[in-house]
Order: structure tokens, then sequence, then C-alpha cells
């Protein structure tokens, strides 16, 4: 594997990063962990930008930070290998990401643009409705029987799955929870108050409520367009992590 971080000339390097990752044991914060991430960062982009274009980088990338944070948590000092090693050893799954994902049956063209029509009026309804739309009310809106709406819902979470668990992540499972928690917590500190208030009561982050749609206008004191616009702009922030079932289904 080709060297994406400088060989240290002396201890200096290697005592820093031991002190980073014993302050973060000590305390696993997320301004510990930035610092980590920071520390590694020349890993993480190497990797990230060899395996980079078949899937989108910022995705890889969100990933590459998942699994530094999991080899983080992992390491034993009495292991024999450095940090630095360890870390770097960790992002080797990035390569079976890619390959499956390029593995990954595509769908025939006829599919695809059902599966788009299916889609975009879920979307549609979810503005009108502020919740996801019945079987019944997309029957009544596509015209498909109750089978195949059935059949290409799915079909979207069976691709979801199948685009390889570590980049989709698992739906329901309380590991995936836990990474998608991580994911968030980054972009969160980087929102205006604003922002943060909306993405709370929308991802439940900070153990605030799941608030509806229209709970949500309620308390904003404004229209569901306004919403959706605001939404919509929320989620164009975090659309690098958007592949991760979890996040859709709290962002939904």
């Amino acid at each position: 594997m080709p060297a994406v971080r400088p060989a240290p000339l002396n201890a200096t390097f290697a005592d820093e990063d031991m002190r980073l990752w014993h302050e973060y044991k000590r305390n696993p914060s997320s301004d510990n962990l930035g610092k980590l991430l920071d520390r590694f960062s020349g890993v993480i982009n190497g990797q990230v930008n060899k395996w980079a274009g078949p899937i989108p980088r910022d995705i890889l990338l969100n990933e590459a930070k998942l699994l530094t944070k999991k080899a983080l948590d992992s390491y034993n000092p009495n292991s024999g290998a450095a940090l630095a090693t360890w870390v770097t050893n960790s992002l080797l799954p990035l390569s079976r990401i890619v390959y499956t994902h390029q593995s990954t049956v595509r769908m025939p063209e006829n599919i695809t643009m059902k599966v788009n029509t299916y889609n975009t009026a879920v979307d549609q309804l979810t503005t009108i409705l502020g919740r996801e739309p019945t079987t019944d009310e997309l029957h009544d809106e596509l015209g498909w029987t109750a089978a195949e709406i059935t059949r290409f819902r799915d079909y979207n979470r069976r691709d979801l799955l199948e685009s390889g668990p570590t980049v989709s992540g698992d739906f329901f499972s309380a590991q995936d929870d836990g990474d998608d928690d991580m994911l968030l917590s980054g972009i969160y500190m980087e929102l205006s108050p604003d922002e943060k208030w909306l993405f709370e009561y929308t991802t439940g982050y900070n153990g605030a409520a799941v608030l509806s749609n229209a709970d949500l206008q309620k308390r904003l004191g404004i229209t569901l367009s306004q919403l959706s616009y605001r939404k919509n702009l929320l989620r164009k922030k975090i659309e690098g992590i958007m592949a991760r079932p979890g996040i859709r289904r709290r962002f939904s």
C-alpha cells in the first residue's frame, strides 16, 4: 500500500498521535474525536482519493471517517502496531465498498423509469400530505395496482441494501444508528441556530422529539411549502450521508 502519511523522522509524530488518542479515550467527545480525524486527515484523504470515482467522494469520505473512528475505538497500544498503521489498515474495506458497488446489478432502463416515477410520486405526496403516502394513495396517483406499488417499494429497499452494507447501512440496526449519530454530529456543528433547531426536531438529534411536518409547521408558523423549502436546504447540507437508510428514514 502506498504511503499516504509522511514517515516521522523521530518519535514526535507517534507521541503526538498517542497523546491525542489517550485524550480521546479519557473523554470520547466530538471535539477530541475531531482532533484525531484531523490528525489522520492525510491518511483518510489519501485512501479516499485512491478509490473515489465509482462512488461519490463525499460518501467515501464519510465512510472512511466511520472506519477511522472504529479503529480508534478498537486500538490496543499493547498490540505492537503503531496507531497510524492501525488506522491505515482499518481503511482497507474502502476497496470492498467500491467493488461491491461496481458488481451491483444495474436496473434495466424501463425499470429505472418506473422507479423514478414511483419516487417522484412518493416525494410529491409526502410534501402535500406531510407524511409518507399509503398504498391506496399511490394507487390513486399512479393508477398502478397495489401489487406493483409494493413491488417497487421493495425494489427501492433491495437496491439500497445491495449497494453494500457499509455504504448503505442496515435498516433499523442499532450499530448503524450509532454510526449515523457520529456522522450527524459533525454536520450539526456547522449549522446555524435555526438550522440546528430544525435538524434536531427532524432527526431526533440531541434527544429531541421527532415532529411531524404538521407539528413543525405549527412550531415555526410557516406553510408546508415553506417548510419543504427549509428542509430541502438542510437536506443539501447532509446529502453526502443521505445514502444511509437510517438517515434517510429520519429525514423523510
